[in-house]
């Protein structure tokens, strides 16, 4: 079938195809709906590194920022999780007392980001109350600081550079994200479902 016919046919079937992106978003929407809505606060951290003269600038940025990638994971560790834990501020009634599943929702509170070529990491907590988002960003950061000399030397050193910067609105579940992939998901599998039909027929 020529191009111009594919074209005649999407342009002839666009009803069905806004039903089906307009349906995508709906599902989505509803999906997100049934998730539990999250505010999320933010710490930002350096890590730097006191015995680097003997490496080029080049070296030294990468192991800083393989260094700060290495705590990024011993994050989601269970002995860093018991030590954040400790903090009486904070809620241990939120995470279930099974292992695999306490160990799913730590791995879902906590989010690490590493600037790439620096040695700075955002750390991201989420949790339905603002002030514990808060608490959980701020000792999670604090933990870091000082449990991070025992895992790489006391040339490693973790400073806390920003105050925490809580969300003003619930930063999960992304509904404009969400709706956004709907809408995708929709619009492709109405695409799939006629160029499908058409090659049933050639």
């Amino acid at each position: 079938m020529a191009t111009t016919n594919y074209v005649r046919l999407f342009a002839r079937a666009w009803r069905f195809m806004v039903i089906s992106t307009v349906v995508g978003v709906l599902l989505a929407l509803a999906f997100s709906l049934v998730q539990p809505l999250e505010y999320s606060a933010t710490e930002r951290v350096l890590i730097t590194q006191t015995n680097t003269s003997g490496f080029d600038p080049y070296t030294a940025i990468k192991s800083t920022e393989r260094i700060a990638q290495n705590l990024s994971e011993i994050i989601y560790t269970s002995s860093f999780f018991n030590a954040v834990m400790k903090d009486k501020k904070l809620d241990a009634s939120y995470f279930p007392t099974d292992e695999i599943n306490k160990r799913n929702k730590w791995r879902k509170t906590i989010e690490t980001k590493v600037d790439a070529g620096t040695g700075l990491m955002q750390i991201i907590a989420y949790h339905p109350d603002r002030a514990q988002a808060i608490e959980y960003s701020v000792k999670v950061a604090q933990e870091l600081q000082a449990a991070a000399p025992n895992y790489f030397g006391y040339s490693v050193r973790v400073q806390i550079i920003d105050d925490p910067l809580p969300s003003r609105f619930f930063a999960r579940p992304n509904f404009l994200r969400n709706g956004l992939l709907g809408a995708i998901v929709g619009f492709l599998l109405a695409s799939a479902w006629i160029l499908g039909r058409v090659r049933r027929f050639v």
